[in-house]
């Protein structure tokens, strides 16, 4: 369902109320605005922070994702044991 917003003579944009809380807008929150097939897009600044990481380990040759999931298993079984410790 489409909800309108309204833009201010100063350009600002306002959200709708709805809008707001289901992507978690605060005040002040900070957005990208781009455009996708002719359309104005807006994105919350987490997202578009997220994004732009997307490559800039590619120059990386070790398996990154490798030692990533040695070092949960690493971080699992001194978890494990210190409950087994406290028995």
């Amino acid at each position: 369902m489409a909800q309108t917003g309204t833009i201010s003579s100063k350009g600002q944009l306002m959200i709708p109320a709805k809008l707001r809380a289901k992507y978690n807008l605060q005040p002040r929150a900070k957005v990208v605005f781009g455009e996708e097939n002719g359309k104005l897009t807006v994105e919350s600044t987490a997202l578009a922070d997220v994004l732009a990481l997307r490559g800039c380990l590619s120059h990386v040759k070790e398996d990154v994702e490798g030692w990533w999931m040695e070092e949960k298993r690493k971080e699992r079984e001194r978890e494990e044991k210190k409950i087994e410790d406290a028995r």
